[in-house]
């Protein structure tokens, strides 16, 4: 993930998400505390603990409070105009196509040079140098980071807030935008199109674009957040450099309080998020790490955890035994209380997912059959030795 940083937060915190828009992200990646990675400074999630996760709200829930929040957000900046501010709104009230927004965004700057020049506002001259500007592409507020300028994408030569409006504006069109190939900027106040830098070469204008600039990422934010760039993540994380260190074996970096408990993993962050698909280790979203050691986005695990508690790569419980524990007991109980009838009777045997541990000879049960060693119900039916038929 890109321009902006994201965080994660895990039962043993990792180092926050990339510090792109993926919240903490336009910090392109930032630390989490846990065994997972950082985040970048794109999307800053914050690494979620599994009880926290366990705990969370539906996902239908937490995507209405989301939108809630990022319409807050619209409404208190300032920098918007009205226009603007209601076309962030509307796409974000009825899910309308980005491209139809910048299209029409696009289209109203057009009419309004043409009747300033009518008006006799602005030069015929002048008039046509910011059409020009607005043809390359109009920018539409940004509201993933706090920076005072525009830039350039590499891909289109069109303006973006940053990387992330690029990706969502453009429905990813040209691809993602790279972060480090990006070579200009255009400076909001004064419109000044210039190369990568944190002050404006403008003399009458002189600006500092953000309180955070990272000349690598290319990445510009508040420092609310605490941004830092790590050479060996690759980009830039939120959480605050002094919290963090970077653990060369699971490539992602670990919140220092748990550094010595996390579970080690080779470049577990490098990997696919098991249900997205999702690359975690530029992702925008805070990865979870889970018990048995892999890792997973948080908002993909909570909606996981709405109907199974098993990693989804080794099917291990994600939960502990002893948080288990009285589920399956009374899984036990109502088994038996209500014996199999004769000729529905099995005789199995299984392996248990969250010891190993095979165990031969027992009753099937459509409840499920438990495992002697541990007393898990995560097992599975490996081969039915005996069974009933009626006559």
């Amino acid at each position: 993930m890109d321009d902006d940083i994201d965080m994660m937060d895990v039962s043993s915190r990792s180092s926050t998400p990339e510090a792109d828009a993926n919240q903490p992200f336009d910090q392109d990646m930032n630390p989490t505390s846990n065994d997972s990675g950082s985040n970048n400074l794109d999307g800053s999630d914050r690494i979620m603990s599994i009880t926290e996760s366990a705990s969370a709200l539906p996902q239908e829930q937490e995507a209405t409070q989301a939108k809630r929040r990022a319409i807050r957000a619209l409404m208190m900046d300032r920098s918007l105009d009205e226009r603007t501010r209601s076309m962030r709104i509307q796409q974000l009230m009825d899910g309308s196509n980005p491209d139809t927004i910048y299209n029409q965004l696009q289209q109203e700057q057009q009419n309004e040079l043409q009747q300033q020049v009518a008006n006799g506002e602005i030069s015929q001259n002048n008039a046509q140098a910011l059409q020009a500007a607005v043809a390359t592409g109009a920018t539409v507020p940004c509201v993933h980071y706090e920076r005072k300028c525009n830039v350039v994408a590499p891909c289109c030569g069109k303006l973006f807030g940053c990387r992330v409006c690029h990706d969502e504006l453009t429905n990813g069109a040209h691809g993602q935008m790279d972060r480090f190939a990006i070579r200009e900027i255009v400076c909001k106040e004064c419109n000044t199109r210039q190369t990568c830098s944190n002050r404006c070469i403008n003399p009458q204008c002189g600006i500092t674009f953000a309180e955070y600039h990272c000349h690598k990422c290319n990445l510009w934010m508040a420092l609310a957040n605490q941004p830092f760039h790590c050479d060996k993540c690759g980009f830039c994380r939120v959480g605050g450099q002094q919290h963090y260190r970077h653990c060369d074996q699971c490539s992602m970096c670990i919140n220092a309080n748990t550094f010595d408990q996390h579970n080690c993993l080779r470049d577990k962050y490098k990997n696919n998020c098991p249900v997205c698909r999702e690359d975690m280790h530029t992702s925008r979203h805070a990865p979870q790490d889970l018990p048995c050691g892999h890792a997973i986005h948080a908002h993909c695990f909570r909606r996981l955890a709405s109907y199974d508690y098993r990693c989804p790569v080794c099917k291990k419980t994600v939960v502990s035994h002893r948080s288990m524990a009285a589920a399956w007991a009374e899984r036990a109980s109502d088994i038996d209380s209500q014996p199999m009838p004769n000729d529905l009777a099995r005789v199995v045997d299984i392996m248990c997912n969250d010891c190993e541990e095979k165990s031969k000879n027992l009753s099937w049960h459509f409840l499920g059959v438990q495992c002697p060693k541990c007393s898990s119900f995560n097992t599975v039916v490996e081969e039915v030795i005996n069974s009933s038929t009626s006559t």
